[in-house]
């Protein structure tokens, strides 16, 4: 990020004169207070933010997947749902079975091709889950965590963390979180402190 600043729609300052490289395989916690642009800077990230300027550099070819707090859950098959955004054939059940396993899915594998209202069946936490099965599936390079483990109790985020350190080792990792306990599996945090003109970014090992 070079020099960027994010506002909203009306111009109000959210974030400003963002400075910082994050490295190839590197794994960076993002904190600051409720408000001071956390997740719009997760979005600006993943480029759906309009509003702004300065420069963004993400290094050619490189796959980036965003998981939200609240993942969206497709219509259709549970087999759409958990390859989304790719078609829902792009993997085997075999391959689909595995990953829902690894995330404490594994009940639902045999239910790959029910067309139900997934959105509503599954919990806050198994949809979470769900995203995280997506990473196994489609494992980009760079990987941003907007709350994505807080439905989810400590032991249940502590093990989905370990087992993305483990499968996914050269991937880079923006986690935006508040639980401390985040901290373990990350290299440095950013924290985002309000000031007049937008948040600005502190950097920590």
């Amino acid at each position: 990020l070079r020099n960027v600043a994010i506002m909203h729609n009306d111009g109000t300052a959210v974030v400003d004169g963002a400075d910082v490289a994050i490295m190839p395989s590197e794994k960076v916690l993002l904190t600051g207070e409720s408000g001071t642009g956390k997740s719009t800077l997760a979005r600006t990230l993943a480029g759906v933010w309009p509003w702004g300027e300065g420069d963004i550099e993400i290094r050619a070819g490189a796959k980036l997947l965003v998981l939200p707090q609240r993942p969206y859950v497709s219509m259709g098959t549970l087999r759409r749902a958990v390859n989304y955004p790719h078609a829902p054939q792009r993997r085997s059940a075999g391959e689909i079975a595995e990953v829902l396993e690894k995330v404490e899915l594994g009940h639902l594998a045999e239910h790959l091709d029910e067309e139900r209202p997934w959105d509503q069946i599954l919990s806050g936490g198994e949809k979470q889950r769900l995203s995280f099965a997506r990473i196994f599936l489609h494992r980009p390079d760079i990987i941003v965590l907007d709350e994505a483990t807080a439905a989810l109790d400590s032991a249940g985020q502590d093990r989905l963390m370990e087992l993305l350190l483990q499968e996914l080792e050269e991937a880079t990792v923006v986690s935006i979180g508040h639980r401390p306990e985040l901290a373990r599996f990350h290299h440095r945090k950013i924290v985002l402190k309000r000031g007049r003109q937008g948040a600005r970014l502190e950097v920590s090992h």
